[in-house]
């Protein structure tokens, strides 16, 4: 054990709780998800530079649905670590809340990047998706704190 200095007395150094740390499961998912994103997204960026979707809408769908992928994967680690930046002590839903956000941001993502591909997308569309996913998520995360 460590003596205390003074300096660490003056400024409360050693009162400060540390916070509870990310579980190994989360952390090794935190990863691996980090690395499939940036491999996603360089398929992305090769796709949408070498792709012309007016000439080639299934290529144009493809690159569209690897944007979707890259998105929802790179949004569940930053949605796991602010999950337990803000509440450090509660442990309960975070990787199952996260993922099923993250995947609802990837599919509006790549659905209303296809839809625009194949001439369909509008920004009301978009608009009635996000507030349709903000419905379903609310009743979902409801439904996970038990409270139905």
């Amino acid at each position: 054990m460590r003596l205390r200095t003074p300096i660490d007395r003056a400024s409360g150094a050693g009162e400060r709780e540390v916070p509870p740390r990310i579980p190994v499961t989360d952390q090794r998912l935190i990863r691996i998800t980090a690395v499939a994103a940036l491999a996603g997204a360089m398929l992305s960026l090769l796709l949408l530079t070498t792709i012309n979707p007016s000439v080639d809408p299934i290529a144009g769908l493809a690159a569209s649905l690897a944007f979707g992928c890259t998105l929802a994967l790179a949004t569940t680690p930053i949605l796991l670590v602010e999950s337990y930046r803000r509440h450090p002590g509660q442990w309960r839903g975070r990787r199952r809340r996260a993922l099923r956000r993250s995947f609802i941001v990837g599919a509006i993502a790549g659905g209303y990047s296809a839809f625009r591909v194949v001439g369909f997308g509008s920004p009301s569309g978009l608009l009635i998706a996000v507030l349709i996913a903000a419905v379903i998520e609310a009743a979902l995360t409801r439904a996970d704190d038990d409270s139905v």
